[in-house]
């Protein structure tokens, strides 16, 4: 049997994957109407699949999301994500009237590019939206924003966690699929993640009426419940 990687985020992530591709089964013909390959074909095969990849990779490591460092780690995700919401909220506040501003700003801090996926769980996303915001983040940036009332305090917040959050890098490297994976369960898993993400995405906004089955699709909400 092969460890796949000693981080526990990754067992954590295995372990969301195989809950969610169970809720989809458990919703396929509903969900089925809105896709013409999910059918109860796929779903069973989608669970078989990754349900074979933690026998063969992570049976021996599934008590790992219960240690210390994935419980530190997710209380470092919460914190950063929280701390972004806030950020976003008053800028929109402070600056509804200079839409090129706030435009640019959301560009440059990585809003636009993971702020959506983030707060629907997607934890590489808001990785590397923690990631961008600090190497992005200027003076002057910082200095236009808190001259309108958000306080250095909460810049600090999201910095400390993203420099925090770096202690994971390995961890998160993992579910890249297009680096170059030295081992057949992280290439395993990377694909899982990518396909178990994309049905999320379409999930979430099916069921957005529905917040019980919504938060079944929501990956960070499944991983913090595990």
């Amino acid at each position: 049997m092969e460890t796949a990687t000693a981080c526990p985020t990754s067992t954590a992530t295995i372990l969301a994957c195989q809950k969610i591709a169970r809720s989809f089964k458990e919703n396929i013909y509903e969900l089925s109407r809105i896709r013409k390959d999910w059918d109860l074909e796929y779903a069973t095969s989608l669970n078989v699949w990754i349900n074979d990849t933690i026998e063969k990779y992570y049976a021996e490591n599934l008590d790992s999301v219960y240690d210390k460092k994935y419980r530190d780690w997710h209380e470092v995700m919460v914190a950063g994500l929280q701390s972004l919401k806030v950020l976003r909220a008053a800028l929109k506040v402070d600056f509804k009237n200079d839409k090129v501003f706030l435009k640019s700003v959301f560009k440059k801090l990585g809003y636009s590019d993971y702020f959506s996926d983030a707060k629907n769980g997607d934890h590489l996303s808001l990785y590397k939206f923690l990631s961008t915001f600090s190497a992005n983040l200027d003076e002057d940036t910082k200095q236009k924003i808190m001259q309108k009332g958000v306080p250095d305090s909460l810049f600090c917040k999201i910095i400390e966690t993203a420099q925090q959050i770096e202690e994971y890098k390995c961890c998160f490297e993992a579910l890249e699929s297009e680096n170059e994976l030295n081992t057949y369960a992280q290439k395993d898993v990377a694909e899982i993640y990518e396909t178990i993400q994309d049905i999320c995405r379409i999930a979430v906004a099916y069921f957005q009426f529905d917040p019980i089955k919504r938060d079944e699709f929501n990956f960070y909400k499944v991983m913090v419940n595990l």
